[in-house]
C-alpha cells in the first residue's frame, strides 16, 4: 500500500467509491430481477439463489491472495482491470440464452467485483492525508448499500423497459460510466510495489474466526435479501415495481447502521462487542418479517429494523482486522481470509435458502437456519474479544 498522501484527492476517492457503487449494482441485481428471471429463463428457486450467489465465487477463491494483488500490478490498474470486466461480462451476459451462459457471465462479473473490492480501498488509501484516511474508509464502507439502493430504486423502471436483459446491460454501462471518469484519479496514484505475499499471520485462529462472522454476516443477509422481493409480492400483494422499492428499504438502513457502528466504536464499546449486538433484536425482527402476518406499514418498518440492525455488525468485522495484525502488513491477509468467508456466505446462503423454500413452500426452516446464522455470529464475536484481549495483555 502506498503511503498516505501530503493532501487528499477526493475527487479521486469519490472515482474509487463510484467504481465500487458499479460493482454493487452488478452484485445485487440479481434479486429485484428474480420474478423476470423465474418466468423468462424458467428458473426454479435454487437456480435463481445460484443466480445471485455465482457472482461471488471469484471473492471466495480469490479472497485470501487479493491482499495482494493491487501491490503486484497497482491499484489503479487493477481498478480499470475490475471495471472492464464488469462492462464485458454485463454485455455478454445480457445476451444469455440459457442459464448455464448466465451462471458463466455471473462468475465473470464476481471477477471483477472482487478487483474493484481490493483495488478501491488500496487507492483511496494512497489519496489520503493520514488525518482523512478514517473518514474516506467511512465513505468507502458504504459502496454496497448505496449500489444495491441504487439498483432496487431504478430496476421497477429498467425491468419494464427492458426487461432483466436490459438490467444486465445497464450495470454494465454503469462501469463504463466510472472508466471514462479514471482519468481524475492522479496517474501516479496506486502504483505497483511488487512485494512477496507473506501468509503466516493466517496461522493464528483470529483471521478465521472473522472469516466465519464474515460467512455468518453475508448467508444471513444475501440469502433474504435475494428472495425478498418475490417474498413481499407473495404475502401483501405487490408487484415487481412496488416490492423491489420496498425491499430497498433494507440496504438503505444499512447506511446508518454502519454509521451507528462505528459510533459505538468510537464511544468505547469494543468491535466484538459490536459485531455481537445485532444478533438479539435480529432474532426477533427476522422471524416477525417473514413468518408473521403483518399490514404494509409494519412490513415497512420491519424492513428498516432488519436492515439497520444488520448494518451495525460489518463496522466491527472490519475495526476488528487491523487489531488481529501484529503488523500493519499483515492487515491485507487478514482482510482477504474475511473476504473469502463473506463470498462462501453468498455462495451457500441463497442456493441453500431457495431449495428450502422450494421443497417446503414456507419460511420457518430457512429462519431456523438462518437463526443459526446469527448464533454463530455471537459465537465468533466471543472468540474475537477473547483473541483480542490476549493479544493486549501480551502487548
Amino acid at each position: 500500500m502506498n503511503a498516505p498522501a501530503s493532501r487528499t484527492h477526493w475527487r479521486g476517492i469519490g472515482i474509487a467509491f463510484l467504481a465500487g457503487v458499479a460493482a454493487a449494482t452488478a452484485l445485487s441485481k440479481a434479486s429485484p430481477a428474480a420474478l423476470d428471471l423465474r418466468t423468462a429463463l424458467n428458473l426454479s428457486l435454487t437456480q435463481i439463489g445460484w443466480v445471485m450467489s455465482a457472482g461471488t465465487v471469484a471473492t471466495f477463491l480469490l479472497g485470501v491472495a487479493s491482499g495482494q494483488l493491487s501491490h503486484w500490478r497497482g491499484a489503479r490498474r487493477l481498478l480499470r482491470d475490475g471495471l472492464l470486466v464488469l462492462l464485458v461480462a454485463g454485455c455478454l451476459s445480457a445476451l444469455a440464452p440459457a442459464t448455464g451462459w448466465l451462471l458463466a457471465g455471473r462468475g465473470l462479473e464476481g471477477l471483477g467485483v472482487v478487483l474493484i473490492t481490493v483495488s478501491a480501498p488500496t487507492l483511496i488509501a494512497g489519496l489520503s492525508r493520514r488525518e482523512d484516511i478514517g473518514l474516506a474508509m467511512g465513505v468507502w464502507a458504504l459502496w454496497l448499500p448505496v449500489g444495491s439502493v441504487l439498483m432496487l430504486a431504478l430496476a421497477p423502471a429498467l425491468l419494464a423497459a427492458a426487461g432483466w436483459r436490459g438490467l444486465w446491460a445497464v450495470s454494465g454501462l454503469a462501469a463504463l460510466a466510472v472508466l471514462a471518469l479514471l482519468r481524475g484519479v492522479p496517474p501516479q496514484a496506486g502504483q505497483a510495489s511488487g512485494g512477496r505475499l507473506d501468509l503466516s499471520v493466517l496461522r493464528s485462529a483470529g483471521p478465521w474466526w472473522l472469516a466465519l462472522a464474515f460467512f455468518c454476516f453475508s448467508s444471513q443477509f444475501f440469502s433474504i435479501y435475494t428472495f425478498l422481493p418475490a417474498h413481499l409480492a407473495h404475502t401483501l400483494g405487490l408487484g415487481t415495481t412496488a416490492g423491489a422499492l420496498a425491499s430497498a428499504l433494507v440496504p438503505a438502513a444499512i447506511i446508518p447502521g454502519n454509521l451507528a457502528g462505528g459510533l459505538l466504536i468510537q464511544r468505547g464499546w469494543s468491535p466484538a462487542g459490536v459485531l455481537a449486538l445485532p444478533a438479539l433484536p435480529l432474532l426477533v425482527v427476522m422471524p416477525c418479517l417473514l413468518l408473521a402476518p403483518h399490514t404494509p406499514p409494519l412490513t415497512y418498518l420491519l424492513l428498516a429494523a432488519y436492515g439497520f440492525f444488520l448494518g451495525i455488525a460489518p463496522t466491527g468485522i472490519f475495526t476488528l482486522a487491523p487489531r488481529l495484525a501484529p503488523t500493519p502488513p499483515a492487515t491485507g491477509p487478514i482482510l482477504g481470509l474475511a473476504l473469502s468467508g463473506q463470498g462462501l456466505g453468498i455462495l451457500a446462503g441463497p442456493p441453500l435458502v431457495g431449495t428450502l423454500l422450494e421443497h417446503t413452500g414456507s419460511w420457518l426452516w430457512p429462519v431456523l437456519l438462518l437463526a443459526c446464522a446469527l448464533l454463530g455470529l455471537v459465537i465468533c464475536a466471543r472468540m474475537l474479544r477473547r483473541l483480542t484481549a490476549s493479544a493486549q495483555r501480551t502487548d
